[in-house]
């Protein structure tokens, strides 16, 4: 999988944080899970707790970057990862319209086991 550092990145981190994020980007070369499908679970999972009779049609575009997530356990992610995280950007086409939103990867791996709608940014879009 494909993960970048955000366009701010040297506004927004230290050098050792850096070396942090560094570490995410390395581990997640070894995923070959395209980023597409976790932002279609992460649609899914936007859908479900609004309206459970719409669908996902298809994920238009998916990005991944490196964020911080103080909410998952240091070097989650993988050794050296600190705090740590992928955030995964998408758009997605619904049957009533389009999804804008984002989820970290440890909430979308943890989807059944905890409710990561709470966490997650959600913009919706439909016809009227």
């Amino acid at each position: 999988m494909k993960v970048t550092l955000p366009e701010n990145y040297k506004d927004i981190y230290t050098l050792t944080e850096l070396t942090m994020a560094k570490a995410v980007i390395s581990c997640m070369k070894e995923d070959s899970y395209p980023i597409k499908e976790y932002a279609d679970m992460a649609a899914r999972e936007a859908l479900k707790n609004r309206n459970r009779s719409d669908y996902v049609r298809t994920v238009l575009t998916a990005t991944a970057q490196t964020y911080k997530n103080n909410r998952i356990e240091w070097n989650g992610m993988c050794g050296g990862s600190g705090y740590f995280d992928v955030w995964i950007d998408f758009i997605a086409e619904t049957g009533s319209g389009f999804i804008k939103g984002g989820a970290y990867l440890s909430d979308i791996f943890g989807i059944g086991a905890v409710d990561i709608y709470p966490h997650m940014y959600i913009h919706y879009y439909t016809e009227h």
